[in-house]
């Protein structure tokens, strides 16, 4: 009983906070930033609506986790940066996605079958 006396003063600690060391693995420019530049592109050339998606919220993801401050002085750190823009990037995931319905919108004729098909 005597372990969880709250009365006494000298068991309180004052709460101080230790930010985590900088990690070169802890910047979005890795696999992770990769990933994310490139799935709005791999949904668009391939129609696949599940990638599209999973881009979409992908970007999302990063747009709302990622701080303005430090991304515009990151921007202005990296000037040869590949790097895109938060809504830069929601934006191609969305635009990607709509690629993926265009079918949807504007149906194709299907393809006529082929000679070799028909003479086997």
């Amino acid at each position: 009983m005597a372990l969880n006396n709250l009365k006494r003063s000298d068991l309180c600690v004052q709460y101080k906070h230790v930010a985590p060391p900088k990690s070169p693995y802890a910047t979005n420019t890795g696999l992770s930033g990769l990933v994310n530049q490139s799935m709005p592109m791999v949904a668009m050339f391939l129609r696949n609506k599940f990638i599209g998606w999973f881009a979409l919220i992908q970007s999302v993801h990063y747009y709302f986790n990622t701080d303005p401050e430090a991304a515009s002085v990151a921007a202005a750190s990296n000037k040869g940066s590949m790097d895109q823009p938060p809504l830069m990037k929601v934006l191609l995931s969305v635009v990607g996605l709509l690629v993926c319905y265009m079918n949807l919108v504007i149906p194709q004729p299907p393809m006529a079958p082929s000679r070799k098909a028909e003479t086997a």
